[in-house]
């Protein structure tokens, strides 16, 4: 699990680092004086912030990246997860709006590695100084609860007919164009009964999974069985929707599901030799209360977190709590088409102006300004990351429709010197999906009207 969560650490910051200046610099669309303004809860922080620099945002990546690759080798394994983690908190802090639940579960799950024994099978660690393995049964309930909690909230969140008794869900989920994906989403969108069953099979899955998680399984694989559904839900999703690396944080995150006994097919790889010398410094007792009693603590503040989620929960956590549970980020919400499918849908168009007020579409790079849906909506997003960014611009956070438009026409400009535009026209082709493959009539609506600094509006 090590391994896998630092490859899939390594990927998301190959992908982030791409919209660097985009999402983490003054001259992209969030810029750090901002951030305190929206979203910010007291506690948060982010070093990220210190600098709004691209320099700065370059030195922090290269760091991070360092880290993640120590973590995946096994390299000073405790101290690059701590890093690996904190460096997260900072990140995820510094742009709150292009998240998503994935972003969440692989969080929290490196907090739960710092306390896992993440550094004694294949690792530099483990060769370097071999050690006898410790197990702490009370991180790896904490583990276990986190793995069950996305399954156990999801499903007590998933309250509307589309999931209990209509079974039309997925059918509404995969009607979204901004998420279903070309070829296989697409054809599983022409299957109204297949779609129909996958609801309930996936209902049915939700709620299997904790229970296989927490079933006894010193004689019985329950958990493998409960990791082979939750194999098979998420490469379901990730087949057909544009989530990004959701469904394999999801999968990464669970390796430990799996029962050594169905890993012997890796064992030649294992370090087989008996350490030449093991520690056997005994800790002291009262430590090693103190660290379950936090544990346990902490394992009690991520669920009552989590059930804050409901509706029917009215405990709210008091301010002193908040802000160091805050600090730490164990904020969680594993809504996830819940209580029902978005029904909200549409796609942008860039209706560009030149300083004599001739028009000219910015996404098609033509002379005029085409509002017909595109084929495959998805396409327009570079990544999950925009896309999560176009929902979050769709739903409540109208604020930050100028900050996108603004960065869009900048950018156009720097990288079109012949061809500046003077103005830019964020439209939104807002359409509601409906039952039997109906929609109502897209409406345009103007996002934001925003001028460029080399033309100023008169």
């Amino acid at each position: 699990m090590r391994i896998g969560i630092a490859l899939v650490c390594l990927a998301d910051l190959i992908i982030r680092v791409q919209d660097l200046t985009a999402h983490y610099t003054e001259n992209g669309m969030w810029p750090a004086r901002l951030i305190k303004n929206f979203g910010w809860y007291d506690g948060y922080w982010s070093i990220h912030a210190l600098f709004d620099t691209n320099g700065w945002e370059v030195f922090v990546f290269t760091l991070h990246i360092i880290s993640v690759i120590c973590l995946l080798i096994g390299f000073k394994t405790r101290v690059s997860n701590l890093i690996v983690w904190l460096l997260y908190i900072s990140l995820h802090n510094r742009n709150l709006f292009i998240l998503q639940a994935g972003d969440d579960l692989l969080r929290i799950c490196l907090f739960w590695g710092l306390l896992l024994p993440w550094q004694h099978e294949f690792s530099i660690d483990s060769l370097i100084t071999p050690s006898k393995k410790k197990q702490n049964l009370f991180a790896n309930f904490g583990y276990l609860l986190l793995i069950a909690s996305v399954y156990i909230f999801t499903i007590l969140l998933k309250s509307s007919n589309e999931w209990r008794s209509e079974g039309s869900a997925i059918y509404f989920a995969l009607s979204l164009d901004q998420l279903r994906l070309p070829f296989t989403g697409d054809w599983l969108y022409q299957q109204p009964q297949l779609m129909k069953i996958l609801t309930y099979i996936v209902y049915w899955i939700e709620i299997l999974i904790p229970i296989f998680i927490f079933l006894p399984s010193n004689k019985y694989p329950f958990r493998f069985i409960g990791f082979l559904l939750l194999l098979a839900l998420h490469i379901g999703i990730g087949l057909t929707m544009y989530v990004g690396l959701f469904y394999l944080i999801n999968i990464i995150t669970a390796i430990a599901l799996i029962p050594n006994s169905y890993l012997k097919w890796i064992r030649w790889f294992r370090k087989t030799k008996s350490p030449n010398s093991i520690n056997k410094k005994k800790e002291i007792v009262y430590i090693n209360t103190l660290r379950n009693s936090i544990i346990v603590i902490i394992i009690f503040l991520n669920l009552l977190i989590n059930l804050s989620s409901l509706s029917w929960f009215s405990y709210e956590l008091a301010t002193p709590l908040r802000m160091p549970l805050n600090a730490l980020k164990f904020s969680q919400f594993w809504g996830m088409f819940s209580p029902s499918v978005l029904k909200q849908d549409g796609w942008f168009v860039y209706d560009g102006r030149d300083s004599q007020g001739r028009q000219y579409d910015m996404r098609l790079n033509q002379d005029y300004v085409d509002f017909k849906k595109p084929k495959h909506v998805v396409s327009m997003y570079k990544s999950d990351r925009w896309r999560k960014l176009a929902e979050n611009m769709q739903n409540n956070n109208a604020f930050l429709r100028p900050l996108y438009c603004n960065y869009i026409l900048n950018k156009w400009n720097e990288e079109h010197p012949d061809k500046k535009l003077a103005a830019l026209n964020l439209y939104y082709m807002n359409e509601t999906n409906l039952a039997d493959y109906k929609t109502t009539i897209p409406q345009k609506v103007l996002y934001c009207y925003c001028t460029n600094e080399f033309f100023p509006s008169n």
